[in-house]
């Protein structure tokens, strides 16, 4: 699956209306929850429901897992959605490089050692903890922020002037392991405001988010449009890619492209817009 989605769309693993035409909503990746989507009496019947989900789903869309965090329904979790064919799993409320570690040995045991995992950093002492469990595993694909869980645990609103500063930390941890940077600095459960989602989407996007979960299709084309990249960046992207490469050629280490200075790290930003919309700069 790509590795590097802008959108991650959340169903409840037990919703077999909303998986008809999950498949066709755009998503770059579906994600079947087994944790906070589902009820505590409910958690064995979505784990028995995951074969039948992911089988509808299957050629359609890449299909991830949201395992439960809890220790005593992290393992069932896993071999299920394992056994049924996911494309990866999320690995919630992650606080230590064991919480990595321990699922990636499981994976590696039931025979699926080059299983992609996602971690979401969603507490204080995870925050703490951003480089150990950045680094925890070669299978870990993506960090994210989970601002819901967060603001709960600090006992605050989230919003982006509170969630600002962990959210780009996750950000910054992210890419300095080599992962794909995921989240909002803010709230994902507002569907209706669309305009207002947007815009936190793209001040994600800002703090060095590269994608985001969402929870209703409705949002998927602001994570796209605040994570993607528009046919005028793309062409801007190109000819600096271009005006650059010729004047390393002319051994210049800068040029002027469009009445602005460009030099190696601007080129460089260029190049990885370019390689993140399929191109090759």
């Amino acid at each position: 699956m790509n590795l590097h989605p802008r959108s991650l769309l959340y169903i409840p693993a037990t919703a077999t209306r909303l998986l008809e035409r999950a498949g066709q909503r755009g998503a770059d990746a579906i994600v079947l929850d087994l944790e906070d989507a589902i009820a505590p009496a409910q958690k064995a019947q979505a784990r028995a429901m995951l074969p039948a989900a992911i089988a509808r789903l299957r050629g359609q869309v890449p299909v991830l897992v949201r395992i439960n965090a809890d220790p005593a329904l992290r393992q069932a979790d896993t071999g299920a959605a394992l056994r049924a064919g996911c494309d990866g799993l999320i690995i919630p409320k992650a606080e230590s490089a064991a919480d990595i570690q321990g699922i990636a040995a499981l994976a590696d045991a039931l025979g699926a050692g080059h299983m992609p995992l996602h971690a979401i950093v969603e507490t204080p002492r995870a925050l703490l903890r951003l480089a150990e469990i950045a680094q925890a595993s070669p299978q870990l694909a993506s960090l994210a922020f989970g601002g819901e869980d967060f603001a709960t645990a600090m006992g605050m609103e989230p919003m982006p002037d509170t969630l600002a500063l962990p959210a780009q930390a996750v950000a910054i941890a992210a890419v300095a392991a080599g992962l794909h940077p995921m989240g909002l600095a803010g709230p994902i459960g507002n569907y209706t405001d669309l305009a207002d989602f947007a815009a936190l989407a793209r001040r994600s996007r800002a703090l060095g988010m590269r994608g985001a979960a969402c929870i209703h299709p409705a949002q998927l084309p602001a994570l796209h449009a605040a994570f993607g990249a528009s046919a005028q960046e793309l062409h801007q992207a190109r000819s600096i890619v271009q005006a650059y490469g010729l004047a390393l050629a002319r051994g210049q280490g800068a040029v002027a492209v469009d009445g602005r200075m460009v030099d190696a790290p601007i080129a460089e930003r260029a190049r990885r817009l370019l390689q993140d919309a399929g191109e090759h700069a």
